[in-house]
């Protein structure tokens, strides 16, 4: 059981470490992490999955792309058209997959933060979890913790040994 536990305990500051170091060195490469919250692209992509998205320089009719609307929203859809001129501005017509009608606004290049191109489902969940304060106290608190109960444990058997070796003082 200990050591299940214990594995337990590597096996989710591995995946805590590897959710900080993607929030940290995926930005450098023009990626970004994205977690779904609704299910506007059901069923290509479910609710509370992760994206990575990278940044392009242009994009074309069935991209899924991910833009801040004009609310400062995130959004992630699908280019049913995409409207440019002459004068060099490019704009998406978007849609959710799941949704009947496109967008009431167009999202304009500028605002694209990138194209979908993994998509990982479920683990938006448990980035969602990583950042609540729950999740903090489970999965930083919490190891923390028994990883100091384990090491008072040992001092303590130590020293019990030390104080029933014949021939030798105790401890006080």
């Amino acid at each position: 059981m200990k050591n299940l536990v214990e594995n337990l305990i590597v096996f989710i500051a591995t995946l805590v470490v590897i959710f900080l170091l993607a929030t940290v060195i995926l930005p450098r490469f023009h990626y970004s992490l994205i977690v779904i919250k609704s299910g506007s692209m059901e069923p290509a992509i479910k609710t509370g999955s992760a994206l990575v998205v990278k940044a392009q320089d242009k994009y074309q009719r069935g991209d899924i792309i991910t833009f801040v609307n004009t609310d400062n929203e995130i959004v992630t859809h699908r280019i049913t058209a995409v409207l440019d001129n002459q004068k060099g501005w490019v704009r998406y017509e978007t849609k959710g997959d799941a949704n009947n009608a496109t967008d009431m606004f167009l999202a304009d290049q500028k605002q694209v933060v990138g194209k979908v191109i993994l998509t990982l489902p479920y683990v938006g969940y448990g980035i969602g979890f990583l950042k609540s304060k729950p999740g903090i106290i489970i999965l930083i608190i919490l190891p923390t913790l028994y990883f100091i109960v384990r090491e008072g444990w040992k001092i303590k058997t130590e020293l019990k040994k030390m104080k029933d070796k014949p021939g030798k003082e105790g401890v006080s």
